[in-house]
């Protein structure tokens, strides 16, 4: 698999370049990373969409999607998302690789990208006010949604619980109760302190050649830097004094399960990692696994169950649906299905259907270019660096003897329960 080209363009800036001949398009991402912060964390939810919807050059929408089209058709997104307690504000560009045009157009992606992030639309001395009401309105939607989606609001909750005090729990969408006080000169400060301190990572896939790339990156992006700060560390050796039962009343038809685990497993131990990562699937990771067999098929205690393993902060979720009578009966089923692995009471084809399992979908996460890079970048962020044929070995090297030493680890926290 290609190998990261990566360099240092700047304090706390880094490029990192994928040659790669694959696909037909070249995919450029900037990301902003930053501690999560309760203070602006619904500002810097706001901000992507805003800024992707107008710039000083291209002030509306329709310039702007005018403009992709004469890039023969480019797209871009924008968002926020949380990798572990950081915060990381993205924008993607997907256009055309130069080798299937008579003309080459990197040069005029990268100019445009810089428009769109570098330059944004300020009025009286705030940013795209027009607009800014208009993605209040979005942003509501979109963190209602979560509310009124009852399996990810359980998830929500149970992480808020287990992790009170954390930056973890914090909702990386932001919150409605802040919105009404955030005006555009607030989110233009924001920006200014999004851009000059955060840690940038630029990230450019595709069919490139590697030096000219990286020349009309620091030629053309204006990057300004003061105070860049310094991203946390999260603490992963975390041992929960007792566990917590929650309990919550909404009148939903079907109850909602999320027990929360401290797997006190750095993702830097590659080996503990990914002997974890086994040890989840044989648990709970997908058709293959005990809880889905036993507790989901042979039982018919739970409408669904799976379990995760959340990498950047040391958890393991299990997420299930069941009846509210049977809540006593599917704690006692999740108990005992996890202590058999902790016990290595499974068998061969158990693990080597869970290394199967994880083997595929590593692999299906790359068949794309954003899927792709996306796996590097990720791999870059968490400084490990590993590519795809690395993590099949360790994956595929894991024993028994691995998986029931580091499953030993791990530590009920928090189990919620709607209802």
């Amino acid at each position: 698999m290609r190998k990261l080209s990566t360099y240092e363009l700047g304090e706390g800036i880094s490029l990192a370049l994928i040659k790669n001949n694959k696909f037909k398009s070249n995919i450029i991402s900037i990301y902003f990373i930053k501690n999560l912060n309760r203070d602006d964390v619904t500002q810097v939810s706001l901000l992507s969409n805003i800024m992707s919807s107008g710039c000083m050059k291209y002030k509306s929408m329709k310039a702007i999607s005018t403009r992709m089209d004469e890039l023969y058709g480019m797209s871009m997104t924008s968002g926020v998302y949380k990798i572990g307690e950081k915060s990381l504000s993205y924008f993607k560009f997907l256009s055309i690789s130069d080798r299937y045009l008579d003309k080459p157009i990197l040069n005029d992606v990268i100019e445009f990208i810089n428009e769109i992030v570098f330059n944004p639309l300020i009025i009286d001395g705030g940013i795209n006010p027009d607009m800014l009401e208009l993605e209040k309105m979005n942003l509501v939607d979109e963190i209602q949604s979560k509310i009124n989606d009852k399996k990810t609001y359980a998830l929500i909750k149970c992480i808020e619980n287990m992790c009170d005090g954390e930056p973890y729990s914090i909702e990386r969408s932001g919150y409605i109760d802040d919105l009404d006080a955030i005006t555009s000169k607030d989110l233009y400060d924001t920006y200014k302190s999004l851009i000059s301190t955060s840690k940038i990572l630029v990230t450019v896939e595709g069919d490139i050649d590697l030096d000219r790339t990286k020349k009309i990156v620091e030629n053309t992006f204006n990057f300004q830097r003061a105070n860049v700060v310094n991203i946390n560390r999260e603490k992963f050796d975390i041992i929960p004094k007792k566990v917590r039962y929650i309990s919550e009343d909404l009148g939903t038809n079907q109850g909602k399960l999320v027990i929360g685990y401290r797997t006190r497993v750095d993702y830097k131990n590659f080996k503990e990692y990914y002997s974890l990562i086994v040890g989840n699937s044989i648990f709970g990771g997908g058709p293959h696994s005990k809880l889905f067999n036993n507790v989901r098929e042979k039982e018919s205690i739970c409408y669904y169950v799976s379990s995760s393993i959340e990498k950047s902060k040391g958890l393991m979720i299990v997420n299930s649906g069941i009846d509210a009578d049977n809540y006593e009966k599917a704690l006692e089923l999740i108990d005992r299905e996890f202590e058999a692995v902790c016990m290595g009471e499974f068998t061969d084809m158990e693990m080597d259907n869970a290394k199967k399992s994880i083997i595929n979908s590593l692999k299906s996460s790359c068949d794309s270019i954003s899927g792709e890079s996306e796996f590097f970048c990720n791999q870059f962020i968490s400084q490990t660096n590993l590519d795809l044929n690395e993590i099949i070995y360790f994956v595929e090297n894991t024993s028994r003897e691995d998986i029931v030493k580091i499953m030993n680890k791990i530590r009920k926290d928090t189990v919620y329960f709607l209802k």
